[in-house]
C-alpha cells in the first residue's frame, strides 16, 4: 500500500463499484451507481413558492411527488436556469426510504471503480461539503459525492 500524504488519507472500496460520471456546470462528480434509480430527461416541474433556492420543483415519478434539486446550486456553484431545456437530466435517487431528484448538465457512462485505495484530501473530512473522494476514471478526474447526504436535504 502506498503512503499517503498529510494532506490525504486512504479509503477502501470494500469491493467493485460503479459510480455514475456527470457534469455540473463545468464541474466534474461521480454518484454511486446503487442509490440511482433512473436518468430521465426534464419533464413537467410543478414550482413551489417560498422555496429554498436549490429547489428546481416538484415533479411527479410513478404517481409520487417528487423533490427535483439543481444540484449546482446545492453544491453552491450558482444559478444556471438558462441551461435547462428538454434534454436536460434529472437523475432520480433512492436509499430504499427516500427519493430524491436531481438536474444536472451531463450523465456520461457508468465506470467502474475497483477496491484499490482512493485518496481522501483531509479538506474533505473537515468541510461541510458532500464529497468523499476524488477519484481518476477513464474519462477525468471527478469529485465523488457522498450520496447519503443526499437524502436529508431541507426541502422547505
Amino acid at each position: 500500500m502506498e503512503a499517503t500524504t498529510s494532506e490525504e488519507s486512504a479509503v477502501n472500496v470494500t469491493s467493485v463499484q460503479q459510480v455514475l460520471p456527470i457534469r455540473v456546470q463545468d464541474k466534474l462528480y461521480a454518484l454511486d451507481l446503487s442509490f440511482v434509480e433512473c436518468v430521465l430527461p426534464l419533464m413537467e416541474l410543478h414550482h413551489v413558492s417560498g422555496r429554498m433556492p436549490y429547489l428546481t420543483g416538484i415533479m411527479d415519478y410513478r404517481g409520487n411527488s417528487l423533490a427535483v434539486i439543481d444540484l449546482g446550486i446545492w453544491l453552491g456553484l450558482g444559478a444556471t436556469e438558462s441551461y435547462y431545456n428538454l434534454d436536460t437530466p434529472i437523475i432520480v435517487c433512492g436509499n430504499g426510504q427516500t427519493q430524491v431528484a436531481f438536474v444536472v448538465n451531463e450523465v456520461m457512462q457508468v465506470e467502474m471503480v475497483t477496491a484499490e485505495p482512493i485518496q481522501v484530501p483531509n479538506s474533505f473530512e473537515e468541510s461541510d461539503a458532500p464529497l468523499k473522494a476524488s477519484l481518476n476514471l477513464s474519462s477525468g478526474t471527478f469529485l465523488l459525492l457522498d450520496t447519503q447526504r443526499f437524502f436529508s436535504i431541507n426541502f422547505y
